[in-house]
């Protein structure tokens, strides 16, 4: 028997994640996991706690004045987090 329509794995797995919401959890996941990298190693070291919620990065630091230049780049961080995840998962980061 011979299939016409035939789909890879991928194809499959995709549509199945995107019907079942699953595909948006997926996403928030890697972008926590891929928030090391993006910052590098010295903030990363900084970073107590990070999730996310309803659209938004929370992410706690233990250094005040890093928490305070990492909110004058949040556009960047957010922007840039965003476009490696390669979808659009969060609109802002709320650093505690």
């Amino acid at each position: 028997m011979k299939y016409k329509d035939a789909k890879s794995i991928g194809e499959i797995m995709s549509e199945y994640l995107n019907a079942s919401r699953l595909d948006d959890v997926a996403n928030a996941r890697r972008l926590e996991s891929m928030w090391g990298e993006i910052v590098g190693d010295y903030i990363n070291r900084q970073t107590t706690n990070r999730f996310v919620k309803d659209r938004k990065l929370y992410v706690a630091i233990s250094s005040a004045p890093l928490r305070n230049e990492l909110m004058l780049n949040r556009a960047a961080l957010v922007v840039r987090l965003n476009e490696i995840t390669g979808a659009n998962v969060i609109d802002d980061i709320v650093f505690r």
